[in-house]
C-alpha cells in the first residue's frame, strides 16, 4: 500500500485513549465527595438536620437553631478512586484509572449575630488527582494483521472545586426558620498526557505519538435558599434550592500529533503542536434538596434525603453538552451508645447526569451509577469532637473510550474514603 492509505488506516488502528468527550473531574455526577463530620457518617441525609456547621452546606436554615457557637473541621485522610474498562486495549485487556488525594475538604463556623446565626464555610464536593505510568505490550491492534508491540502512556490529571462564603439563617418562629448561604465557586483544573504505540506486522513498523495538553479554570457564584420546618414534636422537615452560576471561565488546550513508518525511516505525518483556546461557561442545574428527620428518641435519629437536578444541555468548546434530570437519596441513622460516643451509618445513590450509551453514536459520554454505604464513630467531651468514618462506593455502566469510534466499554468503579474530623463549640 502507498503512504497515504497505511497512513489512514494506522489512524484508525490507534489506540490512544482520548476521551470522546474531553478531560474533567467528576461532571457526570452530583453526588461525589460527601462534605462534614456528621452528615458525612450519615450518607448526606442532612437537609433536615444541619444544625452544626455542615448545615451551611446542606440546609443554611438549620444552624438558625445551633445551641453555641461552634467550630467544625473535617480532613479526608485519604481518598482513591479506580475505574476500570473493560477490555478497552486491543479488545482483550482491561484498562484502569487511579485517582488518590489527601486533602481538607471542609471547615465551618457558626456564631449568634443579631437575631439570627452567622456562619462561614469551605468545602471541596469535587476533586480527582490522577498520575499514571503505564506499559502495554503483545496485543493485537484494529489494523488487521498489526500487533501492539508497545503502547505506553503517561498522564497527570488534577481538577478540583472549591466552595467559599458566608451564610445567614433566622428563626421566625419555634418551628419555622430560613437561611442562605453564598458560595464562592472556583473551579481549577491541568491536564497531561502523552503517548507512543509501536506497532508492526512483521515486515513495516510504524510509530505513532501523541501529545495533549489542556487547562481550564472557571469562577462563579452559588446562592442557596433553606427552609427548616419542625413539623411535630420528633419530625422535621427541610428544603433547599441551590443553583451555580458562572460568571468567568478559560479554557486552553494544546496537542501534537506524529506518525512515522520506521521502516522506511519516513514520516507519515506531523501535526502540532496546535493551540485553541476558548472562555465558553459551563450551565449548571437547578438543585433542589428535600429531606425529613424523626427524632426517635435522646439516642436514635433517622433521616432521608431526595436531591432533584433539573436536565439542561449547555455549549462548551464547540460541542453540546447535554445533562438529564437526576434525582439521588441519601438515607442515615445516628445512635447514641453513651453520652460521649456516637455511631453513624448511611446509604447514598450518585446516579449519573449523562444520556445512556447506545449503538450508532459516536464520542458518547461516559454514563456510571454509583452507590454508596458510609460509617463513622465519634467521641465527645464537654466541648468538642473527634469522628473517624470511612465511605465505600461502587458502580458499573458504559463509556465510549475511544474519539470516534463506536465501540463502548463496560466500566466498574469503587472509591474508598478515609475521613477524621474534630470541632469544638464555644
Amino acid at each position: 500500500m502507498n503512504n497515504k492509505q497505511l497512513y489512514r488506516r494506522a489512524i484508525a488502528a490507534a489506540v490512544l485513549l482520548g476521551l470522546a468527550a474531553g478531560v474533567q473531574a467528576d461532571e457526570y455526577h452530583y453526588t461525589n465527595i460527601l462534605i462534614g463530620d456528621r452528615a458525612s457518617g450519615m450518607g448526606g441525609a442532612y437537609t433536615a438536620v444541619s444544625d452544626d456547621p455542615s448545615g451551611l452546606y446542606y440546609n443554611p436554615a438549620g444552624i438558625a437553631y445551633a445551641r453555641s457557637s461552634s467550630l467544625s473541621a473535617s480532613v479526608n485522610a485519604y481518598q482513591t478512586t479506580n475505574t476500570t474498562y473493560k477490555s478497552a486495549l486491543g479488545g482483550s485487556r482491561d484498562w484502569t484509572r487511579s485517582s488518590s488525594s489527601l486533602l481538607p475538604n471542609f471547615f465551618g463556623i457558626v456564631q449568634p449575630l443579631g437575631k439570627g446565626v452567622f456562619g462561614f464555610s469551605y468545602a471541596v464536593p469535587d476533586n480527582v488527582s490522577e498520575d499514571q505510568d503505564q506499559v502495554f505490550s503483545g496485543f493485537p491492534s484494529a489494523l488487521s494483521g498489526y500487533t501492539i508491540n508497545n503502547y505506553t502512556i503517561n498522564f497527570n490529571f488534577d481538577d478540583a472545586t472549591y466552595k467559599l462564603g458566608p451564610s445567614y439563617a433566622v428563626a421566625l418562629n419555634e418551628r419555622v426558620s430560613v437561611g442562605m448561604t453564598l458560595y464562592y465557586h472556583y473551579r481549577d483544573m491541568q491536564f497531561i498526557q502523552n503517548e507512543y504505540v509501536n506497532l508492526s506486522d512483521g515486515t513495516t513498523e510504524l510509530r505513532e505519538r501523541t501529545s495533549r495538553y489542556r487547562e481550564s479554570s472557571e469562577h462563579g457564584l452559588q446562592p442557596s435558599f433553606g427552609l427548616m420546618w419542625s413539623a411535630g414534636e420528633r419530625l422535621a422537615l427541610g428544603m433547599m434550592l441551590s443553583k451555580n452560576f458562572i460568571f468567568d471561565s478559560q479554557t486552553n488546550e494544546q496537542g501534537s500529533y506524529s506518525l512515522i513508518d520506521h521502516t522506511q525511516q519516513e514520516v507519515l505525518d506531523d501535526v502540532g503542536p496546535s493551540i485553541v483556546g476558548h472562555d465558553d461557561q459551563r450551565e449548571f442545574p437547578l438543585q433542589v434538596r428535600l429531606g425529613a428527620a424523626w427524632f426517635h428518641s435522646s439516642r436514635l435519629l433517622l433521616s432521608a434525603d431526595l436531591m432533584h437536578n433539573t436536565a439542561h444541555d449547555y455549549l462548551f468548546g464547540g460541542n453540546t453538552y447535554r445533562r438529564e434530570a437526576v434525582t439521588d437519596m441519601a438515607v442515615g441513622a445516628e445512635y447514641y451508645l453513651s453520652n460521649t460516643l456516637a455511631l453513624r451509618g448511611g446509604f447514598y445513590t450518585s446516579y449519573a447526569n449523562t444520556p445512556e450509551i447506545g449503538p450508532g453514536s459516536l464520542n458518547q459520554e461516559e454514563n456510571v451509577d454509583n452507590i454508596g454505604l458510609t460509617a463513622s464513630i465519634s467521641r465527645y467531651t464537654r466541648n468538642s469532637s473527634l469522628s473517624f468514618g470511612m465511605g465505600y462506593g461502587m458502580g458499573s455502566g458504559r463509556a465510549q473510550l475511544f474519539a470516534n469510534n463506536p465501540r463502548w466499554q463496560e466500566v466498574e468503579s469503587s472509591s474508598l474514603t478515609v475521613f477524621l474530623s474534630t470541632s469544638y463549640s464555644y
